[in-house]
């Protein structure tokens, strides 16, 4: 029960976080506003990085972890290889999207390479 409370909590709170920032902003955001919010980010992927990372009772547990992982890795390829081709097409590319997709798709690559010449 406390970790679906904690993940109700992670996504009430982004939801809240996303509310302000689709918010108009007529003069601008005040750079305490955008330092705050910088900084509950920053909490909020640190405690995102954390769910289901604690100590592993049985198998069963290990291979809900792996299958949460695998879909929110292909979730985020998708996600963001959809940005990508959008933005090619309207000739608008930001390339933080494609920097974004580079990193997941190298840091899963070296990641396979080093678990299997680890032994």
């Amino acid at each position: 029960m406390k970790v679906v409370v904690y993940y109700l909590v992670l996504l009430v709170f982004i939801a809240l976080l996303t509310g302000f920032l689709l918010q108009p902003h007529p003069d601008g955001m005040s750079m305490n506003a955008m330092i705050s919010i910088s900084l509950l980010l920053v909490v909020y992927v640190v405690a995102m990085s954390l769910v289901g990372e604690g100590k592993s009772v049985d198998e069963r547990e290990i291979a809900h972890r792996y299958s949460a992982n695998r879909i929110a890795l292909i979730a985020g390829t998708i996600v963001l290889s959809v940005g990508v081709l959008y933005q090619l097409f309207t000739h608008n590319l930001d390339y933080w999207l494609l920097t974004g997709l580079i990193v997941i798709n190298l840091a899963k690559i070296l990641s396979l390479i080093y678990s299997n010449y680890r032994h």
